[in-house]
């Protein structure tokens, strides 16, 4: 799943851009987005991950747009996500005023994800002009570098006075380090031909190696003082690795259930959810399995 989250982050960067252009008359907002992306990661792994959409109140007691669960062995981190889009002007708008109850949307995240002990995340979406940190790594001759366009942030980081994302970019974390915190993640074109047809085939392959900037010169991750999230070895067994707690509990029986939504359990669960989310208003909850996943088995899936 982190190739999916790398890919997804390129492309969201790629699409955004392209939507710039003067030429190109395209809304591509924070709902499309992510409804895009949601789709994809299920579409992607749908023996691993389980979407639930729920209908639309006029009334939104959270600031949220989805509900996040990473279920592992031992731990679930559970949180409620605010997308955020960059826009075409670079202006990042935190600031927002829910109609129904006249308060900030930050506030209201923050405090609903605090009462349901969660963790508070924005998603912030973006091209990569408008990134300093997370910028596209140079890759060596025939690879082509991600772009981080889906980045996460603990909304604590994110001050109602944001107006641009280089003043919260530090703090910033690509989405993929939720599984495996890493940016040294490349893809490189192979050329194989296809004699029956005299044709030639492009075949995608996937590299973990670091970037190199020159011969002998690599390029790490930038430096970054964001959330220091779980990985999905900490989820799924006691690494003893300092991480922030906020929003992970132990697996309980419900978030196994909530894996198999065609059990009795599962189906029980999902109603008192989708109860819960109706009532704060959010639609959408993702639930991802990686119960049966280490660090080392994401590298070997490329």
């Amino acid at each position: 799943m982190t190739a999916t989250l790398l890919r997804l982050g390129d492309s969201t960067s790629r699409n955004l851009e392209f939507t710039h252009c003067p030429d190109v008359w395209v809304s591509y907002g924070e709902e499309t987005i992510t409804e895009s992306n949601l789709l994809e990661i299920r579409r992607r792994h749908p023996e691993l991950v389980r979407i639930r959409t729920f209908p639309k109140r006029e009334e939104a007691k959270s600031g949220a747009d989805w509900e996040w669960h990473i279920v592992g062995r031992r731990r679930t981190i559970k949180m409620q996500v605010q997308a955020k889009r960059v826009q075409r002007n670079g202006v990042l708008k935190v600031r927002h005023k829910v109609k129904s109850s006249g308060r900030q949307q930050r506030c209201l995240l923050i405090s609903g994800v605090g009462l349901a002990g969660m963790k508070p995340v924005y998603c912030i979406y973006s091209t990569e002009q408008q990134r300093t940190i997370w910028t596209q790594p140079k890759g060596r001759p025939s690879y082509r570098t991600f772009q981080t366009g889906c980045l996460i942030a603990d909304a604590g980081d994110v001050p109602l006075s944001t107006r641009k994302l280089d003043e919260v970019e530090q703090k910033c974390i690509p989405w993929h380090y939720l599984l495996e915190p890493t940016v040294s993640m490349q893809w490189r074109w192979e050329i194989a031909e296809v004699d029956y047809m005299h044709l030639v085939q492009f075949v995608s392959v996937a590299s973990r190696h670091v970037p190199l900037a020159g011969d002998d010169e690599v390029v790490g991750p930038p430096e970054s003082s964001g959330w220091n999230a779980p990985t999905i070895d900490d989820l799924n067994q006691d690494t003893r690795r300092y991480f922030d707690r906020t929003g992970v509990e132990e697996t309980t029986a419900e978030d196994r259930a909530r894996l198999e939504p065609e059990s009795d359990s599962g189906q029980r669960v999902f109603r008192y959810d989708g109860e819960r989310l109706r009532e704060l208003g959010i639609r959408r909850m993702m639930v991802m399995d990686i119960r049966g996943k280490s660090e080392t088995d994401e590298q070997t899936e490329w």
